[in-house]
């Protein structure tokens, strides 16, 4: 799917060569010989395991090893690599990651840095948060000068990331990315953008909202990662605008954004496998907010209103049914972080200690449900003003079809 001038690899990477940072790791596995004392010592090869016990244990394992085990053998390169895999693996890291191992925060700053926090380090207190810097792939985009970059969301451990002059998905994990066609945006014309998963078709899709300063002029694209491409779908319904600069939510299938005008009452929906649009009714809240925030928050449309004292935190359970709107928590103001400090702000996990994790634009803030305290996980850079977004390390590609085998990178540093 992805031809040599759309990808950021050199076409020397594509090569069927096995990968390896130096040449001892391109050698065979080691063998087994006899202890000490025995008359001979003969090379006794290691077991060979059957196929489906060999994908249950590798499916488990972290993406940096595996990306190193893909250099054991042209059997394991050929599975780890596939697409079937990826989607195991990607499955068993949602479903059993009780310690949010697999899971971290991406950082992206309008100074142009990105960087990676271990979500199970910001749990842990008796170590400082892990942060590592990321070579992002639009980076100087190719100018000379660092773009200021936009983290528009994240899926399935793909992320949609915009320069000044480019989108581009790309997976942290694997360090593979993909730039985007142009969507030929008019001039004087703004984009709103969204990205999410169509499980009918098992696709990934980008869309876009193209309109005028004025709110009038607009139209919608869709691009298909399959396809890498373009296309219009029906208009969004008029009236019901999404903010400027805010980016779609994805939950249950669907994008999701509030709107701007007379309709704030309303969260508008675009399923992305029908490409049609839809209505949620927010939860039943009291007068007096200043702002509110919609996110997705373990796995659940969320909105948190915020009223200068203290901040309401709403969870949908039931995807599209109003009265399962629950209010989760009232969230009180710390004493650590100025007035206003929940404009913006953005829930991501609920943990199983009763901790709420959150970020105020400023802050990482846990906060117990139980006892009501607050723990400011530290951090070695000033996160004000950027954009925190939780992401699961995967193998998913974003490159040919995986089905016929996916092109090894060079091996990933760390």
């Amino acid at each position: 799917m992805r031809s040599p001038s759309q990808s950021t690899n050199h076409p020397e990477d594509s090569r069927p060569e096995i990968i390896g940072a130096d040449e001892e790791d391109s050698q065979p596995p080691p063998e087994l010989t006899m202890g000490a004392g025995e008359e001979e010592s003969q090379p006794v090869p290691l077991p060979n395991l059957p196929p489906e016990i060999t994908v249950e244990i590798l499916s488990r394992l972290p993406v940096k090893s595996l990306l190193r085990l893909r250099c054991v053998c042209k059997s394991w390169r050929s599975l780890i690599s596939g697409r079937e895999f990826a989607k195991t693996h990607l499955g068993l890291a949602s479903s059993i990651d009780t310690d949010y191992a697999h899971h971290r925060l991406l950082i992206t700053s309008p100074f142009a840095f990105v960087m990676s926090c271990s979500l199970y380090s910001i749990l842990d207190e008796l170590s400082d948060t892990d942060v590592v810097e990321l070579d992002y792939p639009l980076y100087g985009d190719g100018r000379g000068g660092h773009l200021g970059v936009r983290d528009l969301g994240c899926c399935d451990g793909l992320v949609c990331i915009e320069t000044k002059s480019a989108l581009c998905l790309w997976n942290p994990s694997t360090r593979k990315s993909k730039r985007l066609p142009s969507v030929d945006l008019p001039h004087g014309h703004i984009v709103v953008y969204g990205f999410g998963y169509d499980s009918s078709i098992d696709d990934y899709k980008v869309v876009g909202f193209l309109y005028g300063h004025s709110g009038i002029d607009f139209e919608v694209k869709v691009y298909m990662l399959r396809t890498d491409s373009w296309r219009r779908i029906g208009d969004f319904p008029h009236g019901d605008l999404p903010y400027p600069h805010s980016s779609g939510v994805f939950v249950d299938g669907a994008l999701h954004w509030n709107v701007s005008r007379e309709t704030n009452g309303i969260i508008v929906s675009l399923d992305l496998a029908k490409e049609t649009y839809g209505k949620i009714l927010k939860p039943e809240y009291r007068d007096g907010r200043l702002y509110e925030t919609l996110c997705a928050f373990n796995g659940c449309l969320c909105v948190l209103y915020d009223y200068r004292i203290c901040a309401h935190l709403w969870v949908m359970k039931e995807y599209g049914i109003r009265d399962s709107w629950t209010k989760l928590a009232v969230v009180p103001y710390a004493t650590r972080v100025s007035n206003l400090q929940y404009l913006d702000t953005m829930p991501f996990f609920i943990f199983k200690n009763g901790e709420v994790l959150l970020y105020t634009r400023k802050h990482l803030v846990r906060y117990n449900l139980k006892d009501g305290t607050f723990t400011y996980p530290t951090s070695p850079i000033d996160l004000a003003s950027s954009i925190l977004h939780p992401y699961i390390e995967s193998l998913v590609s974003v490159g040919m079809d995986a089905n016929k085998g996916v092109p090894c990178a060079p091996m990933v540093q760390y």
